[in-house]
């Protein structure tokens, strides 16, 4: 299966993602800033193709970064790559007031095909989505499995400031940023408080649980949806 062309066929022909709907598991992870998502989607997807022998394990892919190069790639969202992998969302009001002075309802419009591509690949099936609000665009769709990462503030920050390259000081202000523009993304567009644990099958504190061991754990869930759905048929 491969989503990327998928995903390009849709932003070309602008089709809708009915018809594609297979039924089966993919993974949304929502994250604290500096808490793994990353990494963690990228060893749910190895243990997979390793451990399982059923073909709904194989061919699964990481969308994160990806999907921001995908649609930067395709040109109609006017907005640079690298602002949509800081994630740089502006409150509405500030959105408003700048859409009023410019005449371009960039933020809007940016969103709404990030929102298309997350509920295609959704509706598609065997991928892990980091952030972009997938746990609330496919809030509806049964066979997803909803993560939300969490650490301590002080892991948090040595882990962006390795990553970043920057100061200890400069990675705490990196960090806060990131979480205050997801927390207000979900609440503009979907009225919820992205930190509330009922929007979750699980929560992880990473600091308390290695990245490997939430690995294995959400791999084992995947898996064992798969063999639900095998029995189904």
């Amino acid at each position: 299966m491969n989503h990327a062309a998928i995903v390009k066929q849709f932003l070309k022909e602008r089709t809708t993602d009915k018809g594609l709907a297979t039924g089966l598991p993919f993974i949304t992870i929502s994250r604290q800033a500096g808490a793994g998502g990353h990494t963690l989607a990228r060893q749910i997807v190895r243990i997979l193709e390793k451990r399982s022998s059923f073909a709904e394990a194989q061919d699964w892919d990481v969308f994160d970064q990806k999907l921001c190069a995908l649609l930067a790639a395709h040109g109609d969202v006017e907005t640079p790559y690298e602002a949509m992998v800081a994630e740089e969302y502006q409150s509405e009001i500030k959105q408003f007031v700048g859409d009023l002075l410019t005449g371009n309802a960039r933020q809007y419009k940016l969103y709404k095909r990030i929102f298309e591509v997350v509920r295609l690949l959704t509706s598609v099936g065997k991928v892990v989505l980091v952030g972009r609000g997938g746990a609330f665009v496919s809030r509806d769709l049964p066979n997803g499995i909803h993560i939300r990462l969490v650490a301590g503030e002080k892991v948090r920050i040595k882990h962006m400031a390795k990553l970043l390259d920057v100061s200890q000081e400069e990675a705490r202000k990196a960090m806060l940023a990131q979480d205050r523009s997801r927390a207000r993304m979900v609440q503009d567009y979907f009225m919820a408080d992205i930190a509330d644990p009922i929007h979750y099958h699980a929560v992880f504190n990473t600091e308390r649980l290695p990245i490997p061991e939430v690995a294995e754990i959400v791999a084992g869930m995947v898996a064992d949806r798969i063999k639900a759905l095998r029995g189904k048929k």
